[in-house]
């Protein structure tokens, strides 16, 4: 195995493990604050807002390591070509594309989502429709966000399913 090869292989584990743990503790620590100012009478959209700022430097995070995952699938799929056609070939492109769709919606999220939410929420208390815009955003990214995660949880597993020579 090259060096380039394994040095891939430690870029994906990694990238995939801040994507699915990153999001997954931002979640759960987004989902707490909210229980808890709800709990003491702060409407949960507004709650939302207080958060934001937590989901907004985390999308920076997220969107960096798409990139290194997609370069290290990248570099994982040019070494793999040609053992793609053999018995596990299945299991791989599975992998390789579950990777895909994680960083897919993550940029989705980082992107396409986060920017329009953060400039909605700078306006939402004074403005209607701004305060709209940010929760249709806020619906939208938790049904992205939750891409991100249950797809780099599954790039994560797949090798283990598939036996050796999916990670070979």
């Amino acid at each position: 195995m090259s060096p380039l090869y394994t040095f891939a292989r430690i870029l994906r584990l990694i990238s995939l493990a801040m994507l699915f743990g990153g999001s997954t503790a931002t979640v759960f620590a987004a989902i707490t604050l909210i229980f808890a100012a709800k709990a003491h009478g702060v409407p949960a959209l507004e709650a939302a807002a207080t958060n934001a700022p937590v989901f907004i430097e985390f999308s920076k995070v997220a969107a960096i390591f798409a990139v290194t995952l997609v370069i290290a699938e990248a570099i994982e799929i040019k070494g793999d070509l040609h053992s793609l056609e053999g018995r596990n070939h299945k299991w791989r492109m599975g992998r390789y594309a579950a990777s895909i769709a994680c960083a897919i919606c993550t940029f989705i999220f980082s992107f396409g989502i986060v920017p329009p939410m953060q400039q909605a929420m700078t306006q939402m208390k004074t403005n209607e429709a701004a305060h709209t815009e940010f929760e249709r955003m806020h619906k939208l990214s938790q049904v992205i966000f939750s891409g991100t995660i249950a797809f780099a949880l599954v790039s994560l597993i797949i090798p283990a399913l598939g036996g050796r020579k999916v990670t070979d």
